[in-house]
């Protein structure tokens, strides 16, 4: 089920050079999708997204390799330089089957010709290949990985993306943790897999060997009111029990 108050836009920039270009890529390649004034559409399932075609964006290579430091360099970020147009991939979000089924809509675009996928609403940047992979692995949870991210200052650190799948995000103090964005993720990949219940005051560990954290709600990290990345779905905080 999706929730209006959550929207999944991904971004592909791609070398196409027009609508009808694209069109024509889309019915040919993209394994199963057809394109038709501003909606994509999944011929097998009847699966609708809206699909926006914009022109070549001169920001576009810097903020692929500020979203996607992990293949900043490699000769498949390199092309997004040479991008004609830009497609944006538009649906509502809020659970794990709307998350899944638009990323394989935008795989079907990578292989129409698509140069790369950026999750507008978490600020992360994937390869053609990585997107790809993770697509196919989406039955082990591998979407955690295309969605959510960890950010780290001084005094917290905090995930961004679980609103994709309509679930909350968690934080902790960077101090609680020798690698809090590990703990972090562990716990946010344990709320996707698992679909635990969970209230506050029940505890959380990684494994048999690691330190026990009480859950507690947190509140949300304000992004700003218009910003993609906020959480309807609010925050779990956890701190270490002495």
């Amino acid at each position: 089920m999706t929730n209006p108050e959550v929207e999944i836009v991904l971004c592909i920039p791609g070398p196409w050079d027009s609508q009808t270009d694209l069109v024509k890529r889309v019915v040919k390649d993209s394994g199963g999708y057809i394109f038709a004034g501003r909606v994509l559409q999944k011929l097998e399932s009847e699966e609708f997204f809206e699909l926006q075609l914009e022109y070549p964006d001169e920001r576009m290579f810097s903020a692929f390799q500020a979203a996607g430091p992990h293949w900043k360099g490699t000769p498949e970020m390199e092309l997004i330089a040479t991008h004609k147009s830009v497609a944006y991939l538009i649906s509502n979000g809020g659970s794990l089957e709307a998350a899944h089924s638009i990323m394989e809509a935008a795989n079907g675009l990578l292989k129409a010709g698509g140069f790369g996928v950026k999750v507008e609403s978490t600020g992360i940047a994937h390869s053609p290949q990585a997107w790809a992979e993770q697509c196919k692995y989406n039955y082990l949870f591998k979407s955690h990985s295309s969605y959510v991210v960890y950010i780290t200052d001084i005094e917290y650190t905090y995930s961004c993306g679980m609103h994709n799948f309509g679930l909350p995000d968690a934080i902790t103090r960077t101090s609680e943790s020798e690698n809090s964005a590990d703990l972090l993720r562990d716990f946010t990949h344990y709320l996707l897999s698992e679909s635990p219940q969970i209230e506050s005051g029940q505890t959380f560990s990684a494994d048999a060997d690691s330190p026990v954290y009480r859950i507690y709600q947190s509140p949300c990290i304000d992004y700003g009111e218009e910003s993609l990345f906020n959480n309807p779905y609010g925050t779990w905080g956890l701190e270490i029990v002495k």
